[in-house]
């Protein structure tokens, strides 16, 4: 039988700028049509400093079918693709100070963090998977960040290459984080070049042009290719790169490629977490990525939430010494936390993927912190949370492990779930997590 050649992505633009575009039926072959494409799995991590209220966290009614507690209600419509862990404890940094820090290097590499060390010991869960999954995409990775904060010098009695990076490479590495959300968009839409000096910078951003601006006469074009739905699709997108494109616009501090240090009334929180979590859906829509971190916040992040009712420095309130008005307070962080979840889910619910299914069936996200209780800075018993269908795991349900496994057990189960023959990860996860599949 011949073999069909399938176009998988379309692109509008040339060297200047180039748009990847959703898959589209019209630009199937007919004989192919009716062919569900494989579609590519994705993998998400997302890190929340300071830990949670864990008596909030954790689902209501024990074990067993997901009750969601009120932190979590916004993810209700969600229920479907949530699985809550108890019990998993993260690695222990080798120095009797630093939980938060510690923590931040062992969350996704399941590695003891070394004292005066600017490397960890090994990649990152999210690297794993970039090998299996991200050699078809065009970055390989892509790694996000809230706050922009130093990459040198001492965080929290650990070095600040890793108490302010989750993700590293396989030789320990920590990636660079981008924290401007021009500079993300440019990455994703119009190239990036980390050797512009500020010269180049400002002269682009001079003369810079909607990047649907530059393509709009071939986006007219390909509407004529495209049938009623595709065109509906290709309308929605567009639509939703000209609406990030407007709200960067009210809050980029111009791309330089060290990110800077946010200023004071460009984007509000939460405003800058629904761009991130556009960008993000956009770049997997879109296949410009198929791994992709987001650190919201760096070690001890002491973020003022008083918008959301919680007035105050986060890390200050985390260490609440059972008072109340604290915990109060946490409580509301942690619901403003969910509430951004839950919009990033619902976008990535309402992607159509090539396989008729949606981009959250075929991505698995995996979202957790650098402690369990701010106050006791303790690493066992972590909040842990899995939302998407990338990995196959028996989802809508609470489970819980007495025995305390750590977290490479889990991200070795993961691991594997995306194509990897690994039979271990990190210092600890010399078996797959039992339970998942179930």
């Amino acid at each position: 039988m011949r073999k069909l050649s399938v176009p998988r992505r379309a692109f509008l633009g040339g060297a200047a700028v180039a748009i990847a575009l959703p898959f589209f039926e019209s630009l199937t072959p007919r004989e192919a049509r009716g062919q569900a494409a494989a579609a590519p799995k994705r993998f998400l991590g997302v890190f929340m400093p300071n830990g949670f209220d864990m008596a909030d966290f954790r689902p209501i009614g024990g074990p067993g079918a997901l009750q969601l507690g009120p932190m979590m209600a916004s993810l209700a419509p969600f229920k479907d693709q949530l699985l809550v862990l108890g019990g998993l404890q993260n690695t222990h940094q080798d120095h009797s100070t630093g939980d938060h820090a510690g923590g931040i290097g062992a969350m996704l590499t399941s590695r003891s963090v070394k004292f005066d060390s600017e490397k960890m010991g090994g990649a990152s869960i999210d690297q794993v998977i970039a090998e299996q999954v991200g050699g078809g995409s065009r970055l390989k990775s892509l790694e996000l960040a809230g706050e922009a904060g130093a990459t040198e010098g001492a965080c929290d009695s650990y070095r600040c290459s890793i108490g302010n990076h989750i993700s590293f490479d396989a030789s320990g590495t920590p990636l660079p984080k981008l924290f401007d959300t021009g500079q993300v968009f440019d990455r994703l839409f119009q190239g990036f070049d980390p050797s512009a000096s500020a010269v180049d910078v400002a002269r682009r951003n001079q003369s810079r042009k909607s990047v649907l601006d530059a393509v709009l006469a071939q986006a007219q074009d390909l509407k004529t290719k495209l049938n009623a739905g595709d065109n509906v699709k290709l309308d929605e997108y567009l639509n939703a790169v000209r609406e990030v494109e407007t709200r960067i616009g009210l809050g980029s501090s111009a791309g330089s490629c060290t990110p800077p240090i946010k200023k004071e009334g460009s984007l509000t929180d939460q405003q800058r977490h629904e761009v991130l979590n556009d960008l993000v859906s956009l770049a997997f829509q879109c296949d410009i990525t198929r791994v992709s971190t987001l650190m919201w916040g760096n070690f001890g992040s002491n973020r003022n939430y008083a918008a959301a009712g919680a007035a105050g420095g986060h890390h200050d309130l985390s260490h609440h010494g059972t008072n109340q008005s604290s915990l109060d307070k946490l409580k509301m962080i942690g619901k403003w936390e969910m509430d951004r979840l839950a919009d990033l889910l619902g976008k990535l619910k309402a992607l159509p993927d090539s396989d008729g299914r949606t981009v959250l069936d075929n991505t698995l996200i995996f979202y957790s912190s650098d402690v369990s209780d701010g106050d006791a800075h303790n690493h066992d018993d972590m909040p842990v949370l899995l939302a998407g269908g990338g990995a196959n795991f028996a989802m809508n349900r609470y489970l819980t492990y007495p025995d305390e496994p750590y977290f490479g057990e889990l991200f070795l189960s993961i691991a594997n779930a995306y194509g990897s023959t690994m039979t271990s990860f990190g210092e600890h996860g010399d078996k797959p997590l039992p339970g998942l599949n179930a």
